[in-house]
């Protein structure tokens, strides 16, 4: 098997438990608290239930994750280590939590010149997910190549 079908079957795994677990196993109170306390926000939650939110939001999407990985490198003998799977996975949940901070999003968009596209819920959501895949690629490509 090559490094490229390899990074393919990798990068097709992470992007379904990335649509399923961001979307399917999320709560609504992780989703509502896990930004940074916002001002705008009409009842912001505390920087610690900030926290929690985010890490128990980040903690169960790598667990679908890893869980969906390790089936289909088992069911499809994926020639994939541990320590590459470690090192995709790690990366991931190091760039998701960082991206569902929020403001991170907001900055780039602003920087990148999408200062008005930042105001819509719908831009920010749109550019959020592009960073996600963004860093997907990177750890399937982590995953392949460790």
């Amino acid at each position: 098997m090559t490094g490229a079908s390899v990074f393919a079957a990798v990068f097709a795994v992470l992007f379904a438990a990335h649509v399923w677990a961001d979307h399917c196993w999320q709560t609504d109170g992780w989703a509502a608290r896990k930004g940074r306390p916002e001002e705008e926000a009409e009842s912001p939650p505390t920087a610690a239930e900030s926290w929690r939110a985010l890490i128990a939001h980040v903690a169960v999407y790598h667990l679908v994750m890893a869980v969906m990985l390790a089936v289909t490198v088992v069911l499809l003998d994926l020639p994939v280590s541990l320590a590459g799977a470690a090192a995709g996975i790690g990366f991931s949940a190091v760039t998701h939590g960082f991206w569902d901070r929020r403001w991170p999003v907001r900055a780039w968009m602003v920087k990148t010149g999408s200062g008005e596209f930042a105001k819509s819920p719908q831009g920010r959501y749109s550019v959020d997910q592009a960073q996600h895949v963004f860093c997907l690629w990177i750890s399937a490509l982590l995953i392949a190549l460790i």
